[in-house]
């Protein structure tokens, strides 16, 4: 990853925030690098990808692209801002991340995130139709109390934490064919 970030513009970063100013060098990461047009909105030149529990993503670039200088592609073409936030946390980093934010696992499964009412439960598919994905909207407790009870739903916090970690677990890839001709094109943008 560092051969791509030698080609970021550098910056006079202010570290104190107070007078006299003290500054430090620092790589101006906030250049926002892209990808040419024809192969950003090409989605024949994407794939998708489930991240295994506890890949981390320099072994994604690795596998996929041969090289880990290619983690930054990972992190570009799926908006992923914060490494160790927006990849998915495995089990034990999950459980950490759990007890920190609620002080233990109990209280995170039973406290309340929020309450959702179902406007539409699944319809299996037919051999003429696809199945129809069941349909969810957040409501307030006043709502959610007026409901019948097969029409509600409570969330709990953990359940909530669950499924945001999951869903950073489907990410897009770009085709190995183009992954050195955007490297290059994107180092010669950013000198």
């Amino acid at each position: 990853m560092s051969e791509f970030f030698q080609h970021y513009p550098q910056i006079n970063y202010d570290i104190t925030g107070t007078k006299p100013i003290k500054t430090k060098t620092a790589i101006n990461i906030m250049v926002k690098a892209k990808i040419k047009n024809i192969i950003e909105n090409d989605i024949v030149n994407y794939f998708p990808y489930s991240i295994p529990e506890s890949e981390r993503p320099d072994i994604t670039a690795f596998k996929v692209y041969g090289d880990v200088k290619y983690t930054w592609l990972i992190f570009l073409i799926n908006n992923i801002y914060d490494p160790l936030f927006d990849w998915p946390l495995n089990s034990r980093e999950f459980g950490n991340y759990v007890k920190n934010k609620y002080g233990t696992l109990s209280s995170a499964k039973n406290t309340i995130h929020h309450y959702e009412q179902i406007v539409r439960t699944r319809t299996e598919a037919t051999g003429t139709t696809e199945a129809i994905p069941e349909a969810r909207i957040e409501v307030d407790v006043t709502t959610y109390n007026a409901l019948d009870s097969s029409l509600r739903d409570i969330i709990y916090c953990y359940n909530w934490e669950v499924d945001r970690n999951e869903a950073k677990r489907d990410i897009k890839l770009v085709d190995p064919i183009y992954a050195g001709s955007i490297f290059s094109e994107l180092s010669e943008k950013l000198q």
